[in-house]
C-alpha cells in the first residue's frame, strides 16, 4: 500500500505521541559523504572491469554516469560468471569478488566512512529524539554519523554492535539517551557483514530483539533496499504477528525493489498496516518531519532552527577585482553622466480609482508637468501653479519640495519621472515628438519599410553604476501602425553594426546637447528642478588576454570611468581519431572534422549504428527519404564568403558511427493519415496530435532506441499551435512533452527545411548532431580548469490557464565542470507558495531550502563525490529568503565549501562600440565589440560579451559576426552570494555557452544552465511525472 508523504506527514502529526524507532539504511548517509550499497556495487564493479582490461580511471571515472554503468554491465555480462544487474545477491557478491581478503573490506569499508560528517537528516533525528518522539535507532550502517550527530545536539547515545548484544537484554528503557543497534558491526572493531554468507544469519539476540522490541511501536524506514535476507526474514514474522504498530517504509522517489514490496504486501496480508512512502530522500524527509513535529517545543525547535541556519560555514564576500595589466582596445560608450534635481514636489491626493491610468489620461499629455505616483503620494516636477491647476481638488495637502536622498536601478517610478521629464523637454526645445516617457523621433527623418513610414528615433533610459547615474541613448524607430512591427524592426536594426551604431548615437547626442547640457524643467522656468548632462560619453580600456602588445591611445583620462578584459575562448574537449587521448579546439565542427567526437574513446562498447523511426504522410515520403540520406553524404558549403561553415563530410566520417536511414517501406517508415483539413484549427490540431501520438507509442512498444523523426508539411503549419482565452497548444511542446514522458527523443522536420537549398550545408551539420546527440552520445565537453565545481540553474514558466498551479519550476544541472550531464528536473509550486517581485516569481525560504536539498540529491545520483563548489546561475535577482534557503543546505553539507549564486540578464541598454588603436591615435572599428569581453562594472557586477565577433574558421586573423545583424547585447554579471573571482566566473559562463548541443553555432548568448531553462520549464508544464523524475537535456531540444 503506498501513502503519499503529505498524508504520512499527517498520520505523524496526528499520532506523534506514539512510539517511533528508526531504521536506517546506507541511502541515510549518502548526503554526509557515504556511498550508498548501490554506489558500492558500482564502484565494485568498476574496479572489476578496469582492472580485468587495463582501462585507464580518466575514461570511464564516473560510476554513477549512466552510459558508463552501461559499458560496464555489458561486459559483465558477457563474461557469463556475474549475476544479473539489480539482482538481489549483487551486493555481497561484489563485495567478496572485489575484495576476497575480510580485512581489504574493512579498509575500503573505512576509507568511505573516513571524515564523514552528519548530515541536517542525522543531525534533525537526535533532535526528535531528544523530544521524545524516536524511541531507537536500528541501522545496517557501519559509520558513527548517527552517534555524531547525538553529541552535536548534546543527547546522549548508546552504540550497541555484533559485539556487545548482551547491553540490549540488560539495557533498561531510558528517555534520555538514543539506542543505536547496528545490525552490521562497526567498521573501527569487531566482525562486518557483507558477504552473503555473513548476511545470511541475523544475530540471533539481535533478531530476538527486534521482534520484542518493535511489537508496540511504529517503525520508519529510511535509505535501505532490503539487500540483507537475514533481516528481512525478521521483519517479515514481526509483521505476520499479532500487535506491532505501523510500518512506513520511506524510498527514494518510486524506486522500491522487488522484496520490499513483499514486505508491504505480506504484512498487509497479515492485517498489519504497512506502507510505501516516496520521499525525496533521507534529509529532505526528516526536515519536513522535524519542522512540524518539534514545533510545539519551543526550546527544542529554537535548537531546531539554529541548525538549520548554522552560520559556520557561510562564505564572506569578496569584492570583485579584474586587474587589466594592459591596453589593447578602447570601447566607446552609449551612456552619459547625468544629474538630476536634488528635490521634487510631493503631495497627498484624493484620486479614486487605478492613479496611473489617471495619471497617464491627463498629466502625461502636458509638457510642463511630469508626474508619478509613490505610495500614497504623487511626486511632480514642473511649476507649482501649473501643477495645482490641473490637478486641482484631488490635492489634498500642500506642494512640498522633497530632497531626493537615493535613487538606484529599483526607484522605477522615479526614474520614470526625470526620464518624462527629459523627453518632454528636448521635445519642445528641439521640436521633436515624443512619447513622453523615453523616446524622441523626428518627423522629418524617414524612410518607408513595408509601405511604413517609419520615423528615426532614439530610446532613452538611466543606469545607475555605484551611485553614479547615467543616461544611455539607443537607436529606435516610431512607426504609427502595429502592423507587422516585428519585420519592420528587423530591417531597420539589420547591420546598425558598430561604426553605423556609433555614427547613430553621435548624430542624435548633437541634436539632443548641441545648447547646452543644463537645464531647468519645464522649459524657460528657472523652477531649480535642474538636470546637468555630460556631452562626452564613457569609454572604457580593454586587456585583451590573446595579444601581448601595449597600446598608446589619445582618450583623456577623464572620460575613463572602467577598465575590462577580453578572455581566451574556451576550448572544447574531443577525443582523438583513435579515442586515445583527448583533443582541444574551439570551434565545434573543426574539432569533429579534424578530431572525433568526446566519446570515440569508450563508443565500441556502445551500439554501432544509430536508428530512426519516420512520422509521415505518404505524399512527402520519397521527398523526405531524400533528404535524409543527404545525412550520409558529403555537401560542400556554398557560399565562397562563408567565414563559419566548413564542408560537410558526411556522417559516418564525423562521428565514427553509422546513421541508419529507413527505407520507405520498412516498419520504421510509418505513414500518418492525410488528413483533410478544414477551418476548425482546434479540431485538426488534436487529430494530427492523436495521430503522431498513437504512432509514437507504437514506436516505444518496441523498446528499441530509436529518434523519432515527425515530418511536418506546409498545409500543417497553422495547425501547429492555437490558443484562446481558455486554452492554449503547441504540437511541438505537447510531442516533446508526450516523448520525454515514455522515454523517446524526436527530431521535427518541416518542409521549409527540404526547400532550403541556400542553407543545405549548414541545415545537414545542424541535423546530423541532433540525431547523434539524441542517440544519447556526447559529441564534445568544456576545457576547464577546475574538476571540483558542479552547476545548476533555475528556470520558471507561468501557466496562465492553471490559477491554482501556475508556476513550473525547471531546475537544470549540470554535474561538472566541463558541462558534463545537463538534465532537468521539474516541480509545481503553487501561487500561495511564490514571492512575485517586480512580475517575476521567486522562491520562499523553504522552497529554496528544498531546492538545495534536491540539487544535492542530482548530484548524489550522478557524481563519483559532492562537488566542492556549487554555482547556481538564475535569470532574475536572488531574494534574502532565496540565498538564505539555497546556502543553508547546501552549505550544511561538508563536502560543499563554497556557493556562488549568479544572477544573468541581457543588457539591454548599455552598450559598447569597438574601436581599433592606430599610431597613438583611436578610430572606431567597422567590426564590433569581441566575444570574451568583460567589463567589472561594481564590486559585485559586470557586463559581460558572450555573443560578439569571434576569429574567422577560414583564417583566424580574419573577424567574424555570427547572426550580424545588430551591435551585441552584453549579459550582466550579479553575484549575490559566494567570493569566487569575475575571471573564473566569467569564464564558466563563456565555457557553458558552448554546451548548446541543440546546433554547432559556436557558442549561445546563454549559459547552459539557463539558456533553456525557461523553454524546458514552458515543456515541462505538460509532463505528468513532474517531481520525481528527472529528464535529460536531449528530451527537449
Amino acid at each position: 500500500m503506498e501513502l503519499d508523504f503529505d498524508k504520512f506527514k499527517r498520520s505523524l502529526i496526528i499520532s506523534k505521541n506514539d512510539k517511533y524507532a528508526f531504521l536506517l539504511g546506507a541511502g541515510s548517509s549518502i548526503t554526509s559523504g557515504i556511498q550508498s550499497a548501490y554506489d558500492c556495487i558500482w564502484e565494485w564493479k568498476k574496479m572489476i572491469y578496469q582492472t580485468s582490461n587495463n582501462i585507464s580511471n580518466e575514461l570511464i571515472e564516473n560510476f554513477r554516469n549512466k552510459k558508463n554503468q552501461e559499458i560496464i554491465q555489458n561486459w559483465l555480462d558477457n563474461q557469463g560468471r556475474f549475476p544479473p544487474n539489480e539482482s538481489e545477491i549483487e551486493y555481497s557478491f561484489y563485495a567478496n569478488e572485489c575484495f576476497p581478503i575480510d580485512e581489504d573490506r574493512r579498509k575500503y569499508f573505512q576509507k568511505i566512512c573516513s571524515n564523514a560528517q552528519p548530515s541536517i537528516g542525522y543531525k534533525a533525528t537526535a533532535l526528535l529524539a531528544k523530544s521524545g518522539f524516536v524511541d531507537t535507532v536500528w541501522t545496517t550502517n557501519f559509520d558513527d554519523l548517527m552517534r555524531d550527530a547525538c553529541i552535536s545536539q548534546r543527547f546522549q547515545s548508546i552504540d550497541i554492535t555484533l559485539e556487545n548484544t548482551s547491553r540490549i537484554i540488560n539495557r533498561a528503557q531510558n528517555s534520555s539517551e538514543l539506542p543505536i543497534l547496528k545490525l552490521h558491526g562497526d567498521f573501527k572493531f569487531g566482525d562486518l557483514k557483507n558477504t552473503e554468507s555473513e548476511l545470511k544469519t541475523q544475530d540471533e539476540v539481535f533478531r530476538e530483539k527486534m521482534i520484542e522490541y518493535l511489537k508496540d511501536k511504529h517503525l520508519i524506514v529510511f535509505g535501505y533496499s532490503g539487500r540483507d535476507h537475514s533481516l528481512m526474514n525478521t521483519l517479515r514474522e514481526l509483521y505476520s504477528k499479532d500487535g506491532g504498530g505501523r510500518l512506513y517504509w520511506c524510498g527514494y522517489k518510486e524506486n522500491k525493489s522487488e522484496i520490499v514490496k513483499n514486505l508491504i504486501l505480506s504484512a498487509n496480508e497479515s492485517k498489519k498496516r504497512a506502507f510505501y512512502v516516496a520521499t525525496e530522500g533521507f534529509d529532505n524527509a526528516i526536515y519536513q518531519i522535524a519542522q512540524l513535529l518539534l514545533s510545539d517545543n519551543i526550546q527544542i525547535y529554537n535548537e531546531f532552527e539554529a541548525l538549520v541556519k548554522d552560520d559556520s560555514k557561510k562564505i564572506e564576500s569578496i569584492p570583485f577585482n579584474l586587474m587589466p595589466k594592459k591596453t589593447n582596445t578602447v570601447l566607446k560608450s552609449n551612456f552619459f553622466p547625468i544629474e538630476f534635481p536634488k528635490e521634487v514636489y510631493v503631495f497627498e491626493h484624493t484620486i479614486i480609482g487605478k492613479t496611473w491610468d489617471f495619471l497617464n489620461e491627463n498629466i502625461l499629455p502636458e509638457k510642463g508637468i511630469a508626474a508619478v505616483p509613490i505610495g500614497n503620494q504623487i511626486w511632480s516636477l514642473g511649476v507649482a501653479e501649473n501643477i495645482s491647476k490641473l490637478f486641482g481638488s484631488f490635492i489634498q495637502s500642500k506642494l512640498v519640495r522633497k530632497p531626493i536622498t537615493e535613487i538606484t536601478n529599483n526607484s522605477n517610478n522615479l526614474i520614470y519621472l526625470f526620464l518624462s521629464a527629459i523627453c518632454k523637454y528636448y521635445s519642445l526645445e528641439h521640436k521633436l515628438n515624443t512619447d513622453n516617457n523615453r523616446k524622441l523621433w523626428n518627423e522629418n527623418d524617414f524612410k518607408f519599410i513595408k509601405g511604413h513610414k517609419v520615423y528615426s528615433a532614439i530610446r532613452l533610459n538611466i543606469e545607475i553604476i555605484s551611485s553614479q547615474v547615467y543616461i544611455t541613448l539607443n537607436p529606435d524607430f516610431h512607426v504609427d501602425s502595429k502592423d507587422e512591427i516585428h519585420a519592420i524592426g528587423l530591417e531597420y536594426f539589420h547591420q546598425i553594426w558598430n561604426s553605423k551604431f556609433n555614427e547613430y548615437v553621435s548624430k542624435w547626442r548633437e541634436i539632443l546637447f548641441k545648447n547646452s547640457n543644463e537645464f531647468d524643467f519645464p522649459n524657460n522656468s528657472n523652477s531649480g528642478f535642474t538636470f546637468k548632462i555630460k556631452k562626452n560619453p564613457v569609454f572604457t580600456l580593454i586587456d585583451d588576454l590573446t595579444r601581448s602588445n601595449n597600446e598608446v591611445h589619445n582618450i583623456p583620462s577623464h572620460l575613463i570611468r572602467y577598465r575590462g578584459v577580453k578572455f581566451r575562448e574556451p576550448n572544447l574537449i574531443f577525443s582523438s581519431n583513435n579515442g586515445g587521448k583527448r583533443c582541444l579546439e574551439p570551434h565545434p565542427m573543426k574539432g569533429l572534422v579534424n578530431h572525433k567526437p568526446y566519446e570515440t574513446g569508450i563508443d565500441h562498447f556502445l551500439n554501432k549504428e544509430i536508428k530512426m523511426s519516420v512520422l509521415c504522410i505518404s505524399e512527402y515520403s520519397q521527398k523526405l527519404n531524400n533528404f535524409l540520406r543527404k545525412l550520409n553524404t558529403k555537401i560542400p558549403v556554398n557560399n565562397p564568403k562563408e567565414s563559419y561553415l566548413i564542408d560537410y563530410e558526411g556522417f559516418d566520417s564525423i562521428y565514427n558511427v553509422n546513421l541508419e536511414i529507413p527505407n520507405i517501406n520498412s516498419s520504421d517508415w510509418r505513414e500518418i493519415e492525410n488528413l483533410e483539413l478544414s477551418s476548425d484549427i482546434k479540431n485538426i490540431s488534436n487529430r494530427i496530435k492523436e495521430n503522431i501520438c498513437s504512432e509514437i507509442l507504437k514506436i516505444g512498444a518496441s523498446r528499441t532506441q530509436k529518434v523519432i523523426v515527425i515530418f511536418i508539411p506546409n498545409k500543417w503549419l497553422k495547425y501547429t499551435s492555437f490558443s484562446n482565452e481558455y486554452e492554449s497548444f503547441d504540437l511541438h511542446d505537447y510531442i516533446k512533452a508526450f516523448c520525454a514522458e515514455k522515454g523517446l527523443t524526436s527530431q521535427f522536420i518541416t518542409e521549409r527545411t527540404l526547400l532550403d537549398n541556400k542553407q543545405e550545408c549548414q541545415v545537414i551539420w545542424w541535423l546530423s548532431l541532433s540525431f547523434y546527440v539524441k542517440s544519447f552520445r556526447t559529441p564534445w565537453l568544456v576545457e576547464n580548469s577546475t574538476t571540483d565545481t558542479a552547476f545548476a540553474g533555475i528556470g520558471y514558466s507561468v501557466d496562465k490557464f492553471n490559477k491554482n498551479n501556475p508556476i513550473i519550476l525547471g531546475c537544470s544541472h549540470l554535474y561538472t565542470s566541463n558541462g558534463e550531464g545537463l538534465k532537468y528536473k521539474l516541480s509545481k509550486l503553487s501561487n500561495d507558495k511564490i514571492q512575485w517581485r517586480d512580475k517575476k516569481p521567486h522562491l520562499s525560504y523553504d522552497d529554496a531550502y528544498d531546492f538545495g536539498r534536491s540539487i544535492i540529491n542530482l548530484f548524489y545520483e550522478s557524481m563519483n563525490e559532492m562537488p566542492r563548489r556549487v554555482v547556481i546561475h538564475k535569470r532574475t535577482f536572488f531574494t534574502k529568503e532565496e540565498r538564505d534557503g539555497i546556502c543553508d543546505s547546501l552549505l550544511e553539507n561538508a563536502n560543499i565549501q563554497n556557493v556562488d549564486l549568479i544572477e544573468i540578464n541581457f543588457e539591454d541598454d548599455v552598450k559598447y562600440v569597438s574601436s581599433k588603436i592606430k599610431n597613438g591615435k583611436t578610430e572606431i572599428d567597422g567590426y564590433s565589440i569581441a566575444r570574451g569581453t568583460c567589463i567589472q562594472l561594481t564590486s559585485y557586477s559586470a557586463l559581460l560579451w558572450t555573443h560578439g565577433i569571434i576569429p574567422s574558421v577560414k583564417n583566424e586573423y580574419y573577424n567574424f559576426y555570427p547572426g550580424g545583424r545588430y551591435i551585441p547585447k552584453p549579459l550582466k554579471i550579479i553575484r549575490h552570494y559566494g567570493n569566487s573571482s569575475l575571471e573564473q566566473i566569467s569564464n564558466e559562463i563563456l565555457g557553458l555557452s558552448k554546451m548548446n548541443w541543440n546546433s554547432l553555432n559556436m557558442y549561445s548568448q546563454l549559459p547552459a544552465t539557463i539558456f533553456s531553462s525557461n523553454e524546458i520549464a514552458r515543456i515541462g508544464k505538460l509532463v505528468n511525472n513532474m517531481g520525481s523524475t528527472e529528464y535529460d537535456y536531449r528530451f527537449f531540444i
